[in-house]
């Protein structure tokens, strides 16, 4: 469990840990336009969607130890390889080929959760110490990525170094799960996908968009306001993860009384930070936004991903999971550009328009997922 907790620590925050550079990026590079700045960070978002499917089926085959060390290994090259680009389409490329590593190990690292523990209780514990891995992951991700942008933008691809830890760990200690066994499992249904998994993924997919907002447009807002700089900036993203490793920790426990409520109510938290940053006129009310978004929004996800065995039957189960987790990321690809459909010319205060977006949506998507989690069995298939 330490070395799949480890690769967590990874995953979910990973294309967000050079956010506080994001700025410094954009004037290194002062011919690109901002929206393609920012494929930096979402493009590998985009990457990890047809790659979960894949790595369901490659697990079958080859085993998920060896596709998940495969997963790493391009983690880390090309994750160092960003801060070597002399040109944007290199820096580009580095993120494309670093997005199929990372699209390898998301849906991995929690689909390993549901092979190891069948206990649907401990399974909601590991579920909800792995979203706390997450959150701690983009702590120190986008801490010290805030202190090495102040020295130079390229610096702050050297945290994805820190996937090193995850591979001895892996290497050591995690069990091999043989592709027969996961073929086996597969040949246990003949049923086809429920469809009601591309529901699910769909509002997980809308939850990380406006979850990702906040890493995509704080450091832009604070510098045009000129509420702080890009220590600052990545000082109050990575406190943001205090709240949400708290909460990750008592998940089971919120779930076991909230149930189907836990998900709606974390994401209702989550819009009211959002709020809060969108009428904020100083780097202390940014800074306590960020502690209400860590507290709602880092529980969002967790219980969706506990609903999909109500939705498809075991043999499909990786599957499930490869695909909410994937389509899930993809949110952080669409985020700018979903957001920016709501933003015309002339405008008044565009940057805080964004955040209230995010917001009104978070509210539609938190009634939408309430609805449909009461439509499914109590238990899994």
């Amino acid at each position: 469990m330490p070395a799949i907790i480890s690769v967590s620590l990874l995953t979910i925050m990973a294309p967000t840990a050079v956010s506080p550079a994001l700025a410094s990026i954009q004037a290194a590079f002062p011919d690109v336009p901002s929206t393609l700045v920012k494929l930096v960070l979402t493009l590998p978002a985009l990457i990890m969607v047809p790659m979960g499917p894949l790595t369901a089926r490659c697990s079958e085959i080859i085993g998920k130890k060896r596709i998940l060390l495969i997963g790493m290994f391009l983690f880390l090259v090309f994750g160092l390889a960003g801060g070597l680009a002399t040109q944007f389409w290199q820096l580009i490329a580095a993120r494309i080929l670093f997005g199929v590593g990372l699209g390898i190990m998301a849906p991995l690292s929690t689909s390993l959760i549901f092979d190891f523990e069948p206990d649907p209780n401990r399974r909601s514990r590991l579920m909800g110490i792995q979203g706390s891995a997450n959150q701690l992951g983009g702590l120190i991700f986008l801490a010290l990525s805030g202190v090495l942008a102040n020295i130079s933008w390229r610096y702050s691809f050297l945290t994805y170094a820190l996937v090193l830890v995850s591979i001895l760990l892996t290497v050591f200690f995690l069990p091999s799960r043989q592709g027969e066994k996961g073929k086996a499992d597969a040949a246990k249904s003949e049923e086809r996908l429920n469809a009601g998994i591309f529901v699910l993924a769909f509002f997980a997919m809308m939850i990380m968009a406006c979850y990702f907002v906040i890493n995509t447009d704080l450091a832009i807002f604070m510098h045009s306001e000129g509420l702080g700089s890009a220590d600052k900036c990545g000082f109050a993203l990575s406190v943001m993860r205090v709240p949400a490793i708290f909460m990750g920790m008592v998940l089971a426990l919120l779930m076991k009384k909230l149930k189907d409520w836990t998900m709606p109510l974390a994401a209702l938290v989550m819009a009211a930070g959002y709020i809060m940053i969108a009428f904020a006129h100083s780097y202390a009310m940014v800074f306590a936004a960020c502690l209400v978004i860590g507290l709602g929004g880092g529980i969002v996800l967790p219980p969706l991903m506990l609903s999909v065995p109500r939705i498809v039957t075991p043999g499909k189960l990786t599957l499930g999971v490869a695909i909410l987790t994937s389509v899930s990321q993809l949110g952080q690809f669409i985020s700018p550009i979903y957001i920016n459909l709501f933003i015309t010319d002339g405008v008044q205060s565009p940057l805080r328009l964004r955040f209230i977006v995010a917001a009104v949506t978070t509210v539609v998507i938190a009634i939408a997922t309430l609805l449909f989690l009461r439509t499914l069995p109590s238990k899994g298939k």
